[in-house]
């Protein structure tokens, strides 16, 4: 499996860690230093060690799916909104079709279907978002749709300005901004040298902005795609580096209405260097930022004997693959397993101190030893893992992680 591979499944497999703690334990507050009255512009090293750890606890809540077939399994993409509802999408067999649960993990309701019509889906893979008036925003191959939080069409403009196939999944790309306008980060014609562009409600270009010399180095055909962090309501959002030529784990605030740098985070990871390979070098592939200002970050590290093992690869590759066998396939994967890591961290942006920093194998996260969580939902520490049980039914387990003192 090559990077843009392994990239691809981790995040779309793996945000946070997963810990079963005792139930009748409770957890220790996580320290956290005053908050700091920052200068626009300003750049905070993060350097200090890590005093809490993250643990997830089942809530108690699932949306479970049914052995007949009467009514759609939840997917493996879930979206939560102000209300405590869940929409899932994308489940086997249900293509076009949304579902819908209440907060409790009892089912509703399923809408959509495929079609050329308004509000019908053109592709069976959708991208959901919902935004702080508990709008649903639906990205499919064709068009961006938006529902009521009473589940009725509202409108769609075509997604050309907005869709733009790359190796992050659109959910870490998009974001609803004020009145139905579209915040993306990933690369598109239309953006040029410029990192973010905005799209208005009609799908029209609305402004771009951001360019290399602002922010994080960039190039290549990935090299404008960056995981951003927004909470619904809010003027700002937090951008990782881009995918490609990063030389710095930098996160940036940004003003999406002024459009410039509000502040910066560094932190100095000897790892963290575009080495001029994709496939060898290390990218953050999921950012969170909740109201209690936590930024979650989720990065892939290839190990250095990884980058080296890739080079034979690499060879194969640009002899135009010829010397490419199921065997020298199975062993990519295999070392992809042992020698890349997946990097969780927690850093508290209000005193620009690091909270919490882990390490797993990347073959531990894609066995779920230890369980980790897909995906957070966008508000706080509340997350979903999808299974699928031994009777070969899908279900979803809502899951919330706390910080708690080593």
């Amino acid at each position: 499996m090559t990077c843009a591979g392994f990239l691809a499944a981790a995040i779309a497999t793996t945000v946070l860690p997963y810990g079963l703690a005792s139930q009748d334990s409770e957890a220790a507050p996580c320290p956290r230093e005053p908050r700091i009255f920052y200068e626009k512009g300003a750049i905070h090293d993060v350097t200090n060690e890590p005093p809490c750890r993250v643990v997830f606890r089942p809530t108690g809540v699932r949306l479970t799916g049914v052995g007949d077939g009467s009514r759609p399994d939840p997917g493996p993409l879930v979206v939560r909104d102000g209300r405590g509802r869940y929409y899932s999408a994308n489940a086997d067999g249900w293509e076009s079709t949304i579902s819908v649960w209440n907060a409790d993990g009892s089912y509703l309701s399923s809408f959509g279907r495929a079609g050329e019509g308004p509000g019908e889906f053109k592709g069976w893979s959708l991208s959901l978002f919902v935004d702080d008036g508990d709008t649903l925003h639906v990205l499919d191959a064709r068009d961006w749709m938006v529902f009521s939080p009473e589940y009725e069409f509202v409108r769609q403009a075509p997604s050309r300005t907005m869709e733009h196939q790359n190796i992050v999944d659109q959910t870490e790309t998009f974001a609803p901004l004020y009145d139905g306008m579209i915040l993306a980060s990933n690369a598109h014609p239309s953006t040029g040298d410029a990192y973010f562009r905005i799209v208005d409600r009609d799908g029209s270009l609305d402004d771009v902005f951001g360019t290399s010399e602002e922010g994080t180095g960039a190039s290549g055909h990935y090299g404008h795609d960056r995981a951003i962090g927004y909470l619904p309501g809010s003027r700002d959002f937090w951008a990782a580096p881009s995918l490609e030529g990063a030389s710095e784990y930098v996160l940036e605030e940004w003003d999406a209405l002024g459009k410039e740098i509000v502040r910066s985070l560094r932190r100095h990871q000897p790892w963290f260097r575009w080495t001029g390979n994709p496939n060898s070098s290390p990218v953050v592939g999921s950012l969170k930022i909740t109201p209690d200002w936590l930024l979650f970050v989720q990065l892939v590290r290839p190990t250095e004997e990884y980058a080296e093992a890739m080079e034979r690869y690499d060879e194969i590759m640009k002899e135009g693959g010829s010397g490419w066998t199921p065997e020298l396939g199975k062993e990519m994967d295999e070392l992809s397993e042992t020698l890349v890591r997946t990097v969780i961290e927690v850093i508290d942006v209000g005193s620009a101190q690091l909270l919490a920093s882990a390490s797993y194998p990347l073959g531990e996260v894609m066995r779920g030893d230890p369980l980790l969580p897909q995906r957070l939902f966008r508000n706080d520490m509340t997350g979903y893992v999808y299974q699928v049980g031994e009777d070969g039914v899908p279900y979803v387990e809502i899951v919330e992680g706390v910080l708690e003192k080593k």
